[in-house]
């Protein structure tokens, strides 16, 4: 089989984490590592503009990282790690037949808010063997690019089950802080346990380690998407890998494979109606085979190795 040689940029914690349970002997895993030195940096942006890409590829990366991209013989996966131009200057380096996938794990508007520029370089790609693929819905349709399932990876070794909360969040408040802390009041109000983390900067930051320890800690996970949101957030595969409840705001959550109203309260209004009878019911447990679709090993054989 063809080797796949998986790019990544470690700075995205979650993107680290993910990949890190890649065993796959058939996958390679390349970090990119940048040169950290501002002479590199300045140099690397001024070739950049200028479109001198294999002098700005020269410039940006670290020895090993610029060994480790040439020597890639197969197909390739870049898991959303940089701006379109970077992939200009990237695709200096390969072979124009290989095949070369992109993976957004973020909405598009990540990368740039100037819907015509993100087009011209989806169609500049295309014709240079580049393949999308995105786990958003809304993105799917509006670029016409293929709408794969989201992945995580399942952590489960050495993780205590002792419930210490009934309900945690954790994640960046991005507009959502005013919701979140009045879903919190409202299950304290009713008797709940409640552990909600919001990230305001960087110190309060909570390692995916932590996050899955926290998780398996509680009852009940909350996922509360952001407004732009339509894919889903990996809040839901963290309780499905966990078999832990899951309140969401997400309604499209209802149209997967592995939605079970005894598992998955969906919030349409801030009563939270039934959710002490929910809480009550136990755990529906889903079948491996549906469970395993959403698991970075399975998920990669399933969409790059076939």
């Amino acid at each position: 089989m063809e080797k796949l040689s998986v790019i990544y940029n470690p700075k995205f914690q979650a993107t680290g984490f993910v990949i890190d349970g890649l065993t796959l002997p058939e996958v390679e895993k390349i970090p990119l590592k940048f040169q950290s030195n501002k002479f590199s940096y300045a140099m690397y942006g001024v070739m950049l503009t200028l479109h001198l890409f294999s002098l700005a590829f020269f410039f940006r990366y670290t020895k090993e990282t610029k060994a480790a991209l040439k020597a890639i013989k197969g197909k390739i996966l870049f898991w959303d790690s940089c701006y379109f131009k970077e992939y200009r200057m990237l695709e200096s380096v390969f072979k124009k037949d290989q095949l070369k996938s992109v993976f957004f794990w973020n909405p598009l508007a990540r990368w740039s808010t100037d819907i015509p520029h993100i087009k011209k370089m989806l169609l500049y790609f295309r014709v240079r063997n580049f393949c999308f693929y995105t786990f958003d819905p809304r993105d799917s349709a509006f670029y016409n690019i293929p709408l794969v399932k989201n992945v995580n990876r399942m952590l489960l070794q050495n993780i205590s089950d002792k419930i210490k909360q009934d309900f945690y969040f954790v994640g960046y408040s991005k507009g959502r802080k005013k919701v979140l802390m009045d879903l919190e009041n409202r299950l304290k109000k009713i008797g709940f346990q409640t552990r909600f983390l919001m990230i305001e900067n960087p110190s309060d930051q909570v390692s995916q380690y932590d996050n899955i320890r926290y998780s398996a800690e509680s009852a009940c996970i909350v996922d509360i998407v952001s407004q732009n949101q339509t894919g889903l957030t990996l809040r839901p595969f963290d309780a499905l890998f966990l078999k832990k409840k899951l309140i969401t705001n997400n309604v499209s959550i209802k149209e997967k494979d592995f939605y079970d109203s005894s598992n998955i309260y969906i919030i349409q209004d801030m009563e939270l109606k039934g959710i002490e009878e929910f809480m009550r019911i136990p755990y529906k447990n889903v079948d491996p085979k549906i469970v395993s679709q959403y698991e970075i090993n399975q998920w990669i054989r399933n969409y790059f190795l076939t």
